[in-house]
């Protein structure tokens, strides 16, 4: 066990987290200070995908020249004049422009917790320190809209609460120069012997990465947009509609601490597999029985991504740093596409339907596993 990989993990998934989901429950006065359609707001959730996706792929480059370290160094550093420059933005366009470098930011940050909880833990423990990592993505999205909710109480104004942000990047700078990690991180060595023939190692990598981020989008959609719905739909205020956002992180904290607590001797497909179904049922009831569902899929969609972490380092132990990157880069793509197309539908039919549309992504999702596991049989039997 190589506890200061797992320590700044932990701490940078858990900035990562707080700072990716103060968004959401500030949309709508985003929207409004700006005086902004749905669809144009929606862009700066869009754009910071889109440099996320780009600097998720052009972080395999970075690591090939610096040490992990002092690539999530550079994110952190960037991410601080992001969260200031988007409390500052005196203009909607200035606000995208700081989004562009928030994305930028986060798909750095987001790249090495996952390498080095993998590289850090033992085998036998690779399952819990990876649910208990994702976790914190958790408790950091409980904690986002409680930030929101108090801080725009107490100042009155959604500003402030990225100037508050940016206490988190800069704490995990600090943190980073401590003696225990002097001498412990290196340049990733370069991989001499590929899982399985290069070609075919790349399809798969992008497939996984594909099932992963139609996943990912369907949970960012219900996040990002939840404060919207209750406030459109139930016609909350913000504290009450950021409260709904907390109640749905809360749910997805339990769900990840369960996993990372319990070890439950299921495939990895099939559980991905319950993950999501649970997750349709769920997310249709919320919209046509009562909101409450809405925040049970923070529990049905818990363990997805910490799951999914587990079955990529497994099928490529000897290209994690390229199969995570891709993934993180294919995430970001993805919620780009999600985001505008969200925004979209949005204004054409509202945000209910714009909400009930987009549970295809859980669907894509399903098709997905269940595809990789015919086309790629020999290497996904390994994992089960």
């Amino acid at each position: 066990m190589i506890w200061p990989y797992i320590i700044i993990s932990y701490l940078s998934l858990f900035v990562f987290g707080l700072t990716d989901n103060l968004r959401g429950p500030l949309f709508p006065e985003i929207l409004k200070t700006f005086n902004v359609s749905d669809s144009f707001g929606s862009w700066m959730f869009a754009i910071s995908s889109f440099s996320g996706f780009v600097s998720s792929y052009l972080a395999r480059h970075l690591l090939r020249h610096f040490d992990r370290k002092s690539v999530l160094q550079g994110g952190c550093f960037s991410l601080i004049i992001a969260l200031l420059g988007l409390a500052w933005a005196p203009q909607f366009n200035v606000f995208l422009i700081f989004s562009l470098l928030l994305g930028i930011s986060l798909g750095i940050i987001g790249l090495i917790p996952n390498v080095l909880v993998s590289l850090g833990a033992p085998p036998v423990l690779k399952q819990r320190l990876l649910s208990g990592l994702h976790a914190m993505y958790g408790l950091a999205s409980f904690c986002a809209p409680l930030v929101v909710a108090y801080v725009g109480t107490m100042t009155g104004s959604w500003r402030p609460v990225f100037l508050v942000a940016s206490l988190g990047p800069l704490g995990l700078i600090l943190y980073s120069l401590h003696s225990t990690h002097a001498g412990l991180h290196e340049k990733p060595k370069k991989n001499l012997g590929p899982h399985f023939h290069k070609k075919n190692q790349l399809i798969s990598q992008i497939f996984i990465a594909c099932m992963l981020s139609f996943n990912v989008a369907g949970e960012i959609m219900i996040s990002s947009r939840l404060a919207l719905y209750m406030r459109r739909e139930w016609n909350f205020d913000l504290a009450q509609s950021s409260l709904y956002v907390t109640y749905f992180f809360i749910a997805m904290l339990v769900g990840r601490t369960l996993f990372a607590l319990i070890h439950f001797k299921i495939s990895i497909r099939t559980l991905l597999s319950i993950s999501i179904i649970m997750t349709l049922f769920a997310g249709f009831a919320g919209l046509f029985i009562h909101p409450l569902f809405l925040i049970l899929t923070g529990f049905t969609i818990a363990p997805f991504y910490p799951l999914s972490i587990i079955f990529i380092s497994n099928e490529f132990p000897e290209n994690l740093d390229s199969a995570i990157s891709y993934l993180m880069a294919t995430d970001s793509l993805m919620l780009v596409f999600m985001h505008l197309a969200v925004g979209q539908m949005t204004d054409l039919f509202g945000i209910h339907l714009a909400i009930l549309i987009g549970m295809s992504f859980f669907m894509l999702s399903f098709i997905f596993l269940n595809a990789y596991y015919r086309l790629f049989k020999n290497s996904a039997e390994h994992n089960d």
